[in-house]
């Protein structure tokens, strides 16, 4: 009987604590974050890209698109754009000259960001480094989705583009909450997206009954549909975005009930690979 009494009073604790907690994240305020990133129509069209040729057709297609770009470092920490699913091709040619010359050091690392920006180039011959990008186009805005987490991003990434008038036009967004922390502390006047981190982090306090209580310290909330092989958002997380003030990006939108959701979701920015298959798609208007 004791053992009863012990786990109703734990079960009355514990309603009691996810309570206050929820009480407590309701009360809080949050102001609407307004920066030049934002302007112009939504959705905001954001768009992958990962050379200059492909960036430029974007660019004449639609001038007002946000340039998404999956940012990379070298082993002399030169930010360079690649995504990372093609690593292996590099990685994979390494280890075959390796094979074949056993006495000369050629694979000198396991990861992309352990080899110097020349033998990287020299590979992916169409590969931009990003300084390229911001003078190319010195008007475009762009997502900066930092993939290495490497020592010193922060600084590097700040030292390459800062003589290019980055802060109406860079938002900066990556999977690890310590790289968004970590150019935030240098560059409060940027925009700043959702780690990987964050985005569990929200489903498993919804999970609790506690979401209100979850600390988000990014501007925008950026998500795919998908994460880990489970649903990235649901009704729960967009109500406690919209709640705290944020704008929503999803994305990428590959099929029309993506975009249906997304659209159901009133995102301000759709993510994309492919600008004529949205473009597509919003022509069809989303599947109802």
């Amino acid at each position: 009987m004791r053992i009863l009494f012990i786990t109703i009073g734990s079960f009355i604790v514990l309603g009691v604590l996810i309570l206050m907690a929820r009480i407590w994240g309701l009360s809080q305020n949050f102001p609407v974050y307004d920066h030049a990133f934002f302007t112009g129509p939504t959705p905001l069209i954001i768009v992958k890209v990962d050379t200059l040729p492909k960036a430029q057709e974007v660019v004449k297609a639609k001038p007002d698109a946000v340039l998404w770009l999956d940012v990379r470092f070298s082993r002399e920490k030169v930010p360079f754009i690649l995504p990372a699913s093609r690593d292996r091709e590099f990685l994979d040619m390494k280890r075959e000259l390796q094979e074949k010359n056993p006495s000369t050091p050629i694979l000198i690392g396991a990861k992309l960001s352990e080899y110097p920006w020349e033998q990287i180039n020299e590979f992916y011959k169409t590969t931009p480094a990003l300084k390229e990008l911001y003078e190319q186009f010195p008007t475009t805005r762009f997502v900066l989705n930092i993939v290495d987490n490497v020592a010193d991003v922060h600084t590097e990434l700040v030292k390459t583009i800062e003589d290019f008038k980055p802060n109406a036009r860079t938002l900066i967004q990556s999977e690890a909450l310590v790289i968004l922390t970590s150019v935030k502390e240098l560059k409060p006047e940027w925009v700043y997206g959702t780690s990987t981190p964050d985005i569990m982090r929200l489903l498993t306090f919804d999970s609790l009954y506690i979401l209100p209580s979850t600390q988000f310290m990014g501007d925008v909330f950026i998500a795919p549909f998908i994460l880990k092989k489970r649903p990235a958002i649901n009704e729960n997380v967009i109500a406690e975005m919209r709640r705290r003030n944020k704008r929503i990006f999803l994305g990428p939108i590959e099929n029309t009930a993506q975009l249906a959701e997304a659209s159901r979701y009133k995102a301000e920015g759709y993510i994309t690979e492919n600008l004529g298959e949205l473009q597509r798609l919003l022509d069809q208007g989303p599947a109802q």
